[in-house]
C-alpha cells in the first residue's frame, strides 16, 4: 500500500514526456551549433559586405569548413538513426574527393612556382645570353603550363564541387521524429557550408569568374542572412568588373609582375637595367607570397580532410556499437523465449 496513490497515466504520456526531455537536451546543442556558424560566417565577410579572394581568405574558409564538420559530429552522433546518417557518410566521401582535387591543384601551382623561381635564379645569377634565353623560356612556360596540364586537375576540382551540390537535399519537412529532424537539418547545414566553400575554392583555383553552384540558405536558419550575404559577396568578387585574368589575388599579382619582367628583359640595357632589377624583385616578392599562401592552403585542406575522416570514424564506430548491442539484445531474447 502506498502513502500516496500513484497516478495512472496512459502510456503515450510517458512517450511524450521522454520526447520532450530529449528535445530539451538536444535543442540547446543545435542552437549552439547555429550560433557558431553565425559567428564564423560573419568573420569571412567585412563590414562593407565584400570579400577579397586570396589564399589567406581561402585558408580561413577551409578552416570554417573543418570547424563546421567538427561541431556537427556532436549532433550527428547523439541519435542512432543510421538511415539519416548514411546521407552524411555519402556526402563526406565527396568531400574527401574534393580535398584530393584541391591538393592536386595546389601541387600544380607549386610546380608553376618552381618554374618562376628557376627563371629568377637564372636572371639574378648570370649575364650569359643563353641562360637569359632559358630564363625567358621558363617564364613563357608559366603560361603554357596554365593552358595545358591545368585543365585535368581543375576539371576534377570542378566536378567534385558540382557533385557535392547535387547531393544537397532539401531542408527536412513533414512528419519525422524530432531526433531525425535535427540530424537531417544538421546534415543540410553542413552541406550548404560545404558547397559554398567548395565553390569558392574551385572557382578561385581554376581561374574562373563563374561561381560554383548557386545555393541559398532558407530563412528559418539563424545564420541564413549572413550565409546569403557571404555567398553574394563571393559571386560579386569573382565577377567584379575590371578584374584581371585571375580571380585569385596572388596569381593575378604574379602574372602582372611576370609581364613586367618579360617586357623589361626585351628592353634591357643601359638605364633600363635598373628597371629590370626592380621588376625582378617585385616578381620574387609575388612568387614568395604565392608559395607561403599555398602552404597555408595545403594545411587548411589537410585539416578538413583529417576532420572529416575523424568524423566518419566516430560515426561508423557508433553505428557498429549500436548494431552489436541490437544483436546482443536479439540473442538474449532468443535464449529467453520458451520452447515451442
Amino acid at each position: 500500500m502506498f502513502l500516496t496513490e500513484k497516478p495512472s497515466y496512459p502510456s503515450f504520456f510517458f512517450d511524450s514526456f521522454n520526447k520532450q526531455k530529449k528535445k530539451k537536451k538536444v535543442d540547446p546543442i543545435s542552437h549552439s551549433f547555429d550560433e557558431s556558424l553565425l559567428r564564423c560566417l560573419n568573420t569571412l565577410c567585412n563590414s562593407q559586405f565584400s570579400v577579397t579572394i586570396d589564399l589567406s581568405w581561402l585558408s580561413s574558409a577551409l578552416a570554417f569548413l573543418a570547424f563546421t564538420h567538427h561541431q556537427a559530429i556532436t549532433l550527428l552522433s547523439t541519435p542512432k538513426l543510421s538511415s539519416s546518417l548514411n546521407l552524411y557518410l555519402d556526402e563526406s566521401l565527396k568531400i574527401l574527393d574534393l580535398c584530393n582535387s584541391i591538393t592536386s591543384e595546389i601541387e600544380r601551382l607549386r610546380h608553376r612556382q618552381l618554374l618562376l623561381k628557376y627563371a629568377l635564379h637564372l636572371i639574378n645569377n648570370s649575364e650569359d645570353a643563353e641562360k637569359l634565353r632559358r630564363a625567358r623560356a621558363s617564364l613563357r612556360d608559366w603560361d603554357n603550363n596554365s593552358r595545358g596540364s591545368r585543365s585535368d586537375s581543375t576539371k576534377n576540382l570542378e566536378h567534385s564541387a558540382m557533385d557535392l551540390a547535387s547531393m544537397l537535399k532539401e531542408v527536412p519537412r513533414g512528419k519525422i521524429s524530432p531526433d531525425e529532424r535535427i540530424v537531417r537539418r544538421t546534415i543540410y547545414s553542413v552541406g550548404l557550408v560545404t558547397v559554398l566553400v567548395a565553390g569558392a575554392v574551385a572557382a578561385a583555383l581554376r581561374g574562373s569568374t563563374v561561381p560554383g553552384a548557386a545555393v541559398r540558405a532558407p530563412s528559418e536558419f539563424l545564420w541564413a542572412d549572413s550565409f546569403n550575404t557571404l555567398n553574394s559577396a563571393i559571386s560579386a568578387e569573382l565577377t567584379r568588373a575590371g578584374k584581371k585574368k585571375q580571380p585569385l589575388k596572388e596569381l593575378d599579382d604574379v602574372e602582372t609582375r611576370l609581364k613586367e619582367v618579360i617586357g623589361a628583359m626585351d628592353d634591357a640595357g643601359g638605364e633600363k637595367e635598373k628597371s629590370l632589377n626592380d621588376v625582378v624583385n617585385e616578381l620574387e616578392r609575388a612568387t614568395e607570397t604565392l608559395g607561403d599562401g599555398l602552404e597555408r592552403l595545403s594545411n587548411g585542406v589537410n585539416e578538413v580532410f583529417n576532420t572529416v575522416m575523424s568524423s566518419r570514424k566516430e560515426m561508423l564506430d557508433g553505428m557498429r556499437v549500436g548494431q552489436q548491442k541490437q544483436l546482443t539484445t536479439q540473442k538474449k531474447k532468443g535464449r529467453g523465449s520458451p520452447p515451442n
